[in-house]
């Protein structure tokens, strides 16, 4: 089930029964097309808002984690509706455990200085059975660059690798665009089912490039400061999140 949040599409299943779906689309016989997962917040909302074309491409996936205490708060204020955050790299970890479990392909789509390919080695020294690949794909400067991918390639080694689980980790929104060119390029290629999943940062975090926030701040809502403390240069960017206070308790007061 979904409801919108400032126009956007949140899912707001809880995660064992979102697992239960991605675990029976995957062992469905029929050829199906691929399965999109995103992990919307606060931060994309804001872009959203300002942009038509990546509030289609959230709003078209099949599954809208709430990830961000923003997205679980606003819910909750605007609809009444309790939900617990699915963080992106938390799910990331589940997928990877059914994976592991059902001896499912992955592969790890990621940006500079292979870092991909260095989660990759951390997540098969957890899981040594864990079947994958990485594949490092420059910085795109726009749209344009990311149609001039050669998705036709990449589709053929999901397809020769018997892969299931593809994770991009380009960042918003030029990962939920890689994510629909290549899920059109795996229909034309009649490829079956396949999750595409948009996980941003989570593989600098698994490779061990940017340290995770403790449990306590995980717990109280406050991974965002930790982030913040240890990367200020995103100053600039979580200024959207005082934006996108401000448009949901406008939605809640003067447009109900």
């Amino acid at each position: 089930m979904k409801k919108q949040i400032l126009g956007v599409n949140i899912t707001t299943d809880a995660k064992k029964d979102i697992l239960e779906t991605v675990a029976a689309y995957l062992s469905e016989d029929a050829k199906k097309s691929a399965l999109v997962i995103v992990t919307p917040n606060p931060e994309q909302l804001m872009y959203a808002s300002t942009d038509p074309e990546f509030t289609k491409l959230l709003n078209r996936a099949d599954i809208a984690l709430p990830d961000g205490v923003g997205i679980v708060w606003a819910m909750k204020f605007l609809l009444g509706i309790p939900l617990v955050r699915i963080s992106g790299i938390d799910f990331l970890s589940d997928l990877i455990c059914l994976a592991n479990k059902n001896h499912y392909t992955i592969g790890l789509v990621g940006g500079l200085e292979d870092v991909s390919g260095k989660a990759l080695s951390s997540l098969q020294s957890s899981y040594v059975e864990l079947h994958g690949w990485n594949e490092q794909v420059k910085t795109f400067a726009s749209t344009k660059d990311i149609q001039s991918y050669p998705f036709q390639s990449l589709s053929r080694k999901i397809i020769t690798s018997g892969t299931k689980i593809v994770f991009v980790g380009l960042g918003a929104p030029k990962q939920e665009e890689f994510i629909e060119s290549l899920k059109k390029q795996l229909a034309k290629d009649d490829a079956g089912q396949v999750v595409l999943m948009a996980v941003g940062g989570s593989f600098d975090m698994i490779a061990g490039s940017i340290p995770r926030a403790p449990q306590w701040a995980q717990a109280i809502g406050l991974e965002w400061l930790y982030r913040l403390v240890k990367e200020p240069w995103r100053f600039k960017r979580q200024q959207a999140l005082f934006r996108y206070m401000f448009l949901v308790g406008k939605k809640k007061f003067f447009y109900r």
